[in-house]
């Protein structure tokens, strides 16, 4: 959810199947939301072609100064990217096109965010992926890039150095170790609106984790919220 400030609109983003979208001017108000609309209408023929098992899933949507982007996944090892101008918001999306791929497609999974990182001129994008190498629990993979049309280069992109993984986060004294799993989150933003800007100084994210000895129906998992704060920021 963001607040587009073009239109003074609360936008939030989901899926419905394809991409959807409801608007409100106070999301203190649930029922003020407007019913769901579609950013395209159909599945992009790149999708279609390279999706394999997976579905197009998990959309995210930011801005820049001139065009705003719909980043997604399809569970299948292909991150895509697809393009409007910030004037046809939230209409016109087009020149799908994929952004990051892996032969793996547990690898390069699902649960994508993409931030701009304060006034660097910087953008952060974080996937969720499966550690198939050893314990095959929930992690988060990220990349950078100058532009969010540009090229993402890794950053923390494995899963013996991720961004987010058991082995390199702890637990408040007192606290158990009560989750291995860290799994589709977001970062807590310094500000509102479309640019999705965070504070690089000081990351917070907000994830979901659950009991590693939980187990059964993916639906019926215990799935608790836990928040990360990073304790060796370079600032």
């Amino acid at each position: 959810m963001f607040y587009f400030a073009p239109q003074k609109l609360w936008y939030m983003v989901y899926q419905t199947g394809p991409p959807s979208y409801s608007t409100t001017t106070d999301p203190s108000k649930p029922g003020s939301w407007s019913a769901p609309k579609y950013f395209l209408d159909s599945e992009p023929p790149i999708v279609t072609e390279n999706k394999g098992p997976g579905s197009w899933l998990d959309f995210w949507t930011i801005c820049d100064k001139t065009d705003c982007y719909l980043f997604f996944s399809d569970g299948n090892g292909h991150q895509y990217r697809s393009r409007t101008t910030l004037a046809e918001f939230p209409n016109g999306f087009r020149d799908t096109t994929i952004v990051l791929t892996e032969p793996n497609r547990f690898d390069l999974f699902e649960g994508s965010n993409v931030y701009r990182l304060g006034d660097s001129g910087k953008y952060l994008m974080l996937v969720e992926a499966l550690a198939t190498k050893s314990d095959w629990r929930r992690y988060f993979r990220a990349w950078t890039a100058d532009s969010l049309g540009g090229t993402w280069t890794p950053l923390a992109d494995t899963e013996a150095n991720a961004f987010i993984r058991s082995d390199n986060v702890t637990f408040a004294a007192g606290q158990p170790a009560w989750t291995t799993d860290f799994s589709h989150g977001e970062m807590i933003r310094d500000g509102v609106d479309q640019t999705l800007t965070i504070n690089p100084c000081r990351l917070r994210f907000l994830y979901q984790g659950m009991d590693p000895s939980s187990s059964g129906d993916y639906s019926q998992l215990p799935w608790k919220l836990g928040l990360l704060t990073q304790t060796n920021s370079s600032c």
